[in-house]
């Protein structure tokens, strides 16, 4: 699959969000990340590298239903070169924007069903919906659509087509681009962005801030939250961009926002908008008036780059051949003979896996409080609202959040047929789950929002999962690479692992082989994604060779932020 070029868009686009939501300012910040190009007008489509063509005289019914499958690979116009294809009954009718099938081109075949039909055959390998979000697709079938053709003054033309367009996955990662539409957490604390995928032209940006103002997407529904009032939407269907600002009015739903939610939703536009090379800023008018917004300061998810593990030198950050320690919480750790561990942002509380169960680690406490004694527990997790998360590997359905008081609730999971499981992990922002479970003997890795309780945050039920891309073998490991991306690790019989990544809404990329691991460990970039060895070696992935950058290492330590 050709995704090299749409993947870099994706890291570029993400980088320029990332940065949004650590500033939180109303203006996008034009440093620090790269930029595509020149800035274009906004009556201009930018970014568009190929060009359609239109039909030609005489040509044939094949000829005319190929060239408007191709011309559909053009956006220019609000696909006018495409339309010239259709006859004019559907010429107006006609929806390219409400889905794109990506499929492999040396798949396609067209062929007559009668004297005024034709049938494509094609094999896709991802889809793109209405609102932009893609679906990639694991077990490739050919499908088919179906076409009817008609003669208008002597020449073929199309007189009935699916709506939606068809791209082959080069001609895709040219015309579509990744977007991070962003959403708060309940706690009106962290931006998480929710990708969705858009053709790059004119209107992007109205289709961003519509899909935006429609809110998240399904599987997201109840764990984010949106600052809009209920209602708000464009007051016309255009984001026009002025001198790189876009001009964001709104229609009279808007008036019930007090100043802090104004300035939420300016932190949900401007990093939305981040990855559209045409805007560097955003002004919100509420039915023409401008409104005066000040910035809103937004934290960032971000841990210390460097490696949290046990070694023989005892608990804490490997640094140069040294481990330094944390204040408080390593000589628990360490006492209680731990086999993992995941540490708070503010590095106060710990939750650790030992032989006799699942024990809170307070900094400010000599001693470890069990709170989860069950067998066979796998590795807990550690949100930052404080819940430890805890389930028996035998036991999926069993899932428990655990306060460091040693009290505890059950969760509503949403694996009903899952056998086993082997590693869960919240995000950062504490909005999803990730797990890695085994159903019907493969390793399964789903992801599910999570919803809470609103007195206190406490998770209560997970909503329906998306299913991610995962190796095959047994799974073994799941983890968080950033807000977005996540990595999942399976070992096979012969002791091979295969380290699969996946951004969450976007591609998968299956990673270089390596021997014996038993688990990773993300941290801010895939380069910084660590795997550990049967023998204690910490290995990371070098162009294309996974490396040893440490010896002696019992496990790596998940991280929920660092401090400041």
């Amino acid at each position: 699959m050709t995704r090299r070029r749409y993947r870099r868009a994706l890291g570029a686009g993400l980088a320029l969000a990332v940065a949004a939501l650590v500033t939180g300012c109303a203006g996008i910040p034009q440093s620090g990340a790269p930029q595509i190009g020149q800035v274009v007008p906004a009556d201009e489509d930018p970014e568009i590298e190929f060009l359609a063509q239109g039909p030609e005289k005489d040509a044939t019914q094949e000829q005319i239903l190929r060239g408007f499958i191709d011309a559909a690979s053009s956006p220019r116009d609000d696909y006018a070169t495409a339309r010239e294809y259709l006859s004019p009954a559907i010429r107006s009718s006609w929806e390219p924007d409400a889905s794109a099938l990506i499929d492999q081109a040396n798949q396609r075949t067209v062929t007559a069903v009668d004297a005024l039909t034709m049938q494509v055959s094609l094999v896709p390998v991802a889809s793109v919906d209405g609102s932009g979000e893609y679906s990639e697709f694991t077990d490739l079938q050919a499908t088919t659509r179906g076409f009817s053709l008609v003669q208008v003054d002597g020449q073929w033309r199309i007189s009935a087509a699916p709506d939606g367009v068809v791209l082959d996955e080069q001609k895709f990662s040219e015309v579509f681009n990744p977007y991070a539409l962003t959403f708060f957490d309940p706690s009106w604390t962290h931006l998480v962005p929710d990708l969705r995928w858009f053709p790059s032209r004119a209107s992007t940006g109205t289709q961003i801030v519509t899909a935006l103002l429609n809110g998240p997407s399904e599987w997201l529904v109840g764990a984010v939250t949106s600052a809009f009032p209920e209602g708000t939407q464009l007051s016309r269907n255009a984001v026009p961009v002025v001198s790189d600002v876009a001009q964001v009015d709104l229609n009279s739903e808007a008036f019930e926002a007090d100043d802090v939610t104004l300035q939420r939703m300016q932190a949900q536009l401007s990093a939305s908008l981040t990855g559209v090379s045409t805007i560097n800023s955003v002004s919100i008018a509420v039915s023409g008036n401008v409104q005066d917004i000040p910035a809103l300061s937004v934290p960032g998810t971000r841990v210390d780059p460097r490696p949290l593990a046990l070694t023989d030198d005892g608990f804490g950050f490997l640094s140069g051949g040294s481990v330094e320690k944390l204040p408080g919480l390593s000589p628990q750790i360490e006492a209680l003979a731990a086999s993992s561990a995941v540490v708070n942002s503010s590095h106060s509380l710990a939750a650790v896996l030992t032989a006799d169960g699942v024990y809170a680690v307070r900094q400010s406490q000599t001693s470890g409080l069990r709170v989860d004694a069950r067998v066979g527990l796998i590795a807990p997790s550690l949100d930052r609202f404080g819940f430890i998360w805890s389930v028996p590997e035998n036991e999926p359905g069993s899932l428990l959040a655990l306060r460091a008081d040693g009290s505890q609730s059950p969760i509503t999971s949403s694996w009903p047929d899952a056998s086993s499981i082997q590693s869960i992990q919240v995000s950062r922002d504490g909005t999803r789950l990730l797990a890695l479970v085994r159903t019907a003997g493969e390793p399964r890795l789903l992801v599910a929002g999570i919803t809470r309780s609103g007195d206190n945050n406490a998770p209560v039920s997970l909503g329906d999962p998306l299913v991610l891309a995962v190796g095959d073998g047994a799974g073994l490991s799941a983890t968080w690479i950033d807000e977005i991306t996540v990595a999942s690790l399976t070992g096979a019989s012969d002791g091979r692992g295969e380290v699969v990544t996946q951004v969450i809404g976007g591609e998968s990329d299956r990673l270089a082989t390596l021997d014996d691991a038993v688990q990773i460990v993300g941290g801010n970039t895939v380069k910084q994604l660590r795997a550990l060895a049967s023998d204690g070696s910490v290995r990371v992935l070098r162009t294309s060779v996974w490396q040893t950058t440490a010896t002696n290492v019992s496990f790596l330590a998940t991280q929920l932020g660092s401090p400041g």
